[in-house]
């Protein structure tokens, strides 16, 4: 193991049936100094999660990211077997407690720990041990967007319950997939509503009126580096842009743009499914795939053509593609809950916050008490946020 990839590197040695298992805690230096084998572990990944793939993560700390990032590093051997990147918080709850978080940002859905599907047994408990270790920064933990019943927090869970470590989840809600299954038609059929067909034919027809109509997809080239480019003006051209949040309002959040979706070094994670008028972009979606699993991140439409509903329409032909092509298994719409989308897509996954206090020798009052502190500090931060959408509206 090469121990320059950070100044602080822990390291656990456990006698395996083939190799020792060794786990770091990487600074942000050292992350980014990891190699292909980053990109073999997302491969192999137990649970996808490409918000955690290099070039995401590269985009995020080069442009956006300014906390102190460190991340639990897993090698079974020469191979990378998990990796988690975290954020210290000791003002989470006023000073009282350190907590550590899965890193999430802005521009990042889900928290879910790249693991290793060769070697999940080794992987998760070489994790568990290492975030009940005080080199963490501390041994409570916040876990944000995790897929509740997927096949990673079934595999903590599961080594959880043996150790007796305590978990409540907070906030669950159901975020809106889709499979691939089925046809197209009887896809329609079953999941949208009659009322919804009737209106998107409708708009096909208003647009179709005014022009040429087309949708395509890019993965790589030119194409995709100029539909992003697109993406970037039709989004600023928004609300977003009115309000300032849009991608292309500030140099640090372009460049993250530019950065994570485009081409690097030839390739890049991204899918743009653009649905255009005589040949100008008027709905962009782009898609972050890693294995079988795209993940819906931005979608954006010209307001001149709200009317037409050209974003419906987008997403009309991206499942239409999903279930008649092969170039993926399965969408997540990285939604919240009650979005649109729900109504338009086949399924649904269980999305919610786990607080984990990590310490097998904790006193049971500890956790109650920093379960009720998390459930406080929840109830009052959808009170502030209640009164500022009155004030608003």
């Amino acid at each position: 193991m090469n121990m320059a990839l950070t100044p602080k590197a822990f390291t656990q040695d456990a006698v395996s049936t083939a190799d020792v298992t060794q786990t770091h805690i990487l600074d942000r230096a050292g992350l980014l100094a990891l190699g292909p084998e980053w990109e073999e572990l997302v491969e192999n990944a137990l649970e996808e999660n490409a918000y955690y793939s290099r070039q995401y993560c590269t985009a995020l700390l080069n442009h956006i990211e300014k906390r102190p990032l460190k991340a639990i590093a897993v090698r079974r051997g020469s191979n990378l077997v998990a990796l988690w990147p975290f954020v210290s918080d000791r003002l989470h709850w006023g000073g009282l407690v350190s907590l550590n978080k899965a890193w999430t940002t802005d521009y990042t859905t889900t928290s879910i720990p790249l693991i290793d599907k060769r070697w999940v047994h080794e992987a998760v408990c070489a994790v568990l041990d290492t975030m009940a270790a005080t080199v963490t920064g501390g041994d409570v933990w916040l876990l944000p967007n995790i897929s509740l019943e997927g096949a990673v927090n079934s595999s903590l869970k599961a080594e959880m319950s043996k150790r007796g470590v305590p978990s409540k989840t907070f906030d669950p809600f159901e975020r809106a997939i889709l499979t691939k299954r089925g046809t197209f038609d009887d896809h329609m059929k079953e999941h949208v509503s009659k009322k919804r067909r009737k209106d998107l034919r409708r708009n096909r027809k208003r647009l179709d009126d005014l022009g040429e109509v087309t949708w395509t997809a890019h993965e790589n080239g030119p194409e995709l580096d100029t539909a992003i480019d697109a993406f970037l003006k039709i989004e600023a051209s928004g609300w977003k842009g009115d309000r300032g949040t849009a991608l292309d309002c500030t140099d640090a959040t372009r460049a993250f743009a530019k950065e994570a979706f485009g081409l690097t070094n030839g390739t890049s994670i991204t899918r743009a499914d653009v649905l255009r008028l005589d040949g100008n972009p008027v709905a962009i979606n782009l898609t972050l795939i890693t294995g079988n699993t795209g993940f819906t991140i931005k979608c954006a439409y010209d307001d001149a053509y709200k009317g037409q509903s050209v974003g419906l329409l987008l997403e009309e032909e991206m499942i239409r593609s999903v279930l008649e092509d092969d170039w993926i298994e399965r969408l997540d719409s990285s939604a919240v809950s009650g979005h649109l989308i729900t109504s338009f897509w086949n399924d649904t996954i269980k999305i919610g916050d786990i607080l984990i206090d990590a310490r097998t020798d904790a006193a049971p009052t500890r956790f109650k008490i920093l379960s009720w502190m998390e459930t406080i500090r929840r109830a009052l931060r959808a009170t502030a946020k209640d009164l500022v959408n009155r004030l608003r509206g």
